[in-house]
């Protein structure tokens, strides 16, 4: 066999195991977080950054836990946006609730942030191996 099909051979042979056995990782979790936020109406409010994989692990069954460090950056002042909430005409009254509701819970766990601030968090995220990738599972 010649020497370059050798080479292209074990070229794609390891290409193919290192897709075979990646596994998720600090760009999956940021994926996860800003899909939260979002499904939590926060995106307006909070921005995900600095996301470090501090540790993951396989749980099997498909299934793999990544232990990560970020960071909350707000996009908005909390009292702005608060007001902005209630003003908002276009969402019903349940949803306004739930949003006040879900933005008192941050400045009780913050306090009264403003544009610029920043929180450390930490969040151990677990994730099922699909046909489109690694997806985050609710446990």
């Amino acid at each position: 066999m010649p020497v370059y099909l050798r080479a292209f051979a074990a070229l794609f042979l390891a290409t193919l195991l290192a897709a075979c056995s990646r596994t998720p990782d600090a760009g999956d979790a940021r994926k996860a977080l800003e899909a939260e936020l979002d499904n939590a109406h926060l995106s307006g409010l909070l921005a995900v950054t600095d996301v470090e994989k501090r540790n993951g692990y396989e749980d099997g069954d498909g299934r793999y836990t990544v232990e990560v460090d970020y960071r909350l950056k707000a996009k908005e002042d909390l009292s702005g946006y608060t007001d902005q909430i209630k003003g908002n005409e276009e969402l019903s009254g349940m949803d306004r609730f739930a949003m006040i509701m879900t933005l008192s819970a941050l400045r009780m766990e913050h306090g009264n942030f403003k544009k610029g601030d920043t929180f450390q968090r930490q969040r151990v995220i677990t994730f099922r191996d699909s046909e489109n990738g690694w997806m985050p599972i609710q446990e």
